[in-house]
């Protein structure tokens, strides 16, 4: 309905809303489709859950199921069901040899002078038993044994606090 001025109201005609003759046939197909858009119905994607044993890491060894890689054996094992290395020592001689065979051809030695089963503390020496060296501490912390420090120069003992070293094991380091 319109209010003419004198106030009486007539009906209005649609088409004086929306003249017919103003707009072509692609107007208005592409107006239904916008108003067809609004009733289309939304689907949403459901995330599939993951596979279990689906998550293989860069060696193949299933995270989910307990087993990280052990460069040593060259295989994907359980800590808890095998050690990677069987003493501490091991461990240590095993990522020094990694860390300076290409830099270093001389032989060194290590010695370990105290050892939980958590933390061990040695020295390393380049050319034999007896020559000058340093010191040497790693840390089984995560169920397997890596080099914490070595070396004979100063210590980060925040480090080696955080490893939770046992207080004996850095005198000399942390004092």
């Amino acid at each position: 309905m319109r209010v003419d001025s004198n106030g009486r109201s007539e009906i209005l005609d649609i088409n004086f809303l929306f003249p017919m003759n103003k707009f072509s046939p692609v107007s208005l197909a592409a107006l239904s489709l916008i108003l067809l858009a609004g009733c289309a119905q939304k689907t949403t994607t459901v995330p599939t859950p993951p596979i279990v044993g689906g998550d293989r890491d860069a060696h193949g060894c299933i995270g989910s199921a307990g087993y990280t890689w052990c460069e040593a054996k060259k295989k994907c094992l359980r800590v808890w069901e095998e050690e990677c290395f069987a003493s501490a020592k091991e461990a240590i001689v095993w990522e020094l040899t990694q860390k300076y065979e290409q830099r270093i051809r001389k032989e060194f030695t290590v010695t370990i002078t105290q050892e939980t089963k958590t933390h061990a503390c040695g020295k390393i020496s380049f050319g034999g038993p007896g020559t000058p060296g340093g010191m040497v501490l790693a840390s089984k912390m995560t169920g397997i044994w890596r080099v914490v420090y070595e070396g004979n120069g100063s210590v980060d003992c925040a480090v080696l606090k955080a490893e939770e070293f046992p207080a004996d094991m850095l005198k000399g380091f942390c004092d």
